[in-house]
Order: structure tokens, then sequence, then C-alpha cells
């Protein structure tokens, strides 16, 4: 499949928990994540099932249906940060590189901006995820911090980078 892929990007279903199960234990895509390894599917069914109001979560599917990535938003609910939220964004090992990610990324930044009124959007990402970082930089999330030591992976502890994405300026003018 071609760079210019185009890919269909819904809501996830509960129907969906099979496919995501699939990409949140696949072994390039886990140890990046806060996930532990051998988690149930069950565990992931549950998820979907009772998903709060806050979390819009979308995933990205190639020309055959298959759910090749995940990704999304969690609104903070406390009155003087509903301007903000967290992304969170996983895509297959097979699907990697295929602009999976930036399919996700261009229709999460736009339900931010456009629908869901967000000035901020915030993300961790491990310090050596060099294709994330790439990825959240082309669109626009800048490094604001590194927590040290933050997540254990493999045995060993990990630093994590904090960035974000300011959209202040649009919505101030509008």
């Amino acid at each position: 499949m071609s760079q210019a892929q185009a890919y269909l990007i819904r809501s996830i279903e509960p129907s969906d928990a099979a496919a995501l199960h699939r990409i949140k234990t696949a072994p390039g895509v886990f140890p990046n994540t806060l996930q532990l390894p051998y988690q149930s599917l069950a565990v992931t069914e549950k998820q979907l099932q009772e998903k709060p109001a806050n979390i819009h979560s979308l995933v990205a599917c190639a020309a055959d249906g298959e759910v090749a990535g995940n990704g999304g938003l969690i609104v903070n609910d406390r009155p003087r940060i509903r301007h903000s939220a967290s992304l969170f964004l996983v895509v297959h090992d097979d699907w990697q590189g295929k602009g999976v990610g930036s399919a996700l990324m261009r229709a999460i930044t736009d339900m931010a901006d456009n629908w869901l009124g967000l000035i901020r959007i915030e993300l961790k990402v491990i310090h050596d995820n060099a294709r994330a970082i790439a990825l959240y930089e082309k669109f626009g999330f800048e490094y604001e911090g590194r927590m040290r030591q933050e997540q254990l992976r493999a045995g060993k502890l990990e630093d994590v980078l904090v960035m974000a994405r300011l959209n202040w300026p649009a919505r101030a003018a509008s």
C-alpha cells in the first residue's frame, strides 16, 4: 500500500474489541504504552462497553476494513481545565509508517479544534520513540518537559517527554 493510502476514520465500536486488543498487544506497540503485556481481551471489551462520555476514540480502517490504528482524546471534565485533553494513539506494527498515524492525527486535531473547542492537547511519549515524536511535531506538538524515570519498560525506568499543542490564537480570534 502506498503512503497516500486513504483510511476510513470512524468512532470506535464495542465490536472493535478484538482488533483493538491485537493492536495494543502487538510486540512493537505495548512497550511504548502504559499497558501491561498479556492483557486479556475481556479487559479491552469492558473498556469499550463502559467508555465514558469524555473519551472520544477513533479507529483508522484500511480498504478491506481491517482496523490499523486507534487514537483519540480524553477531555478533562474538571471545570477550569475543560479546554484541554490528553491524546492517545496506537498503530499496529504492520501499519506503522504507512500514514495511519497521520490520518488519525488529522481527524483528532480536527475534532479538537472544530467540534470540541479545545485549546490544549497534551501527551506523554517515551523519550526514544522517535517515530511518534516526529509525528506529534508534524501536527504542531511541542516539547514541554521531561519526566525522569517515569515509566517502567522491560525492567528499566525510562524518561517520558511531555508534549502539547496549543490552539489559543484560533480560539481567541473567534
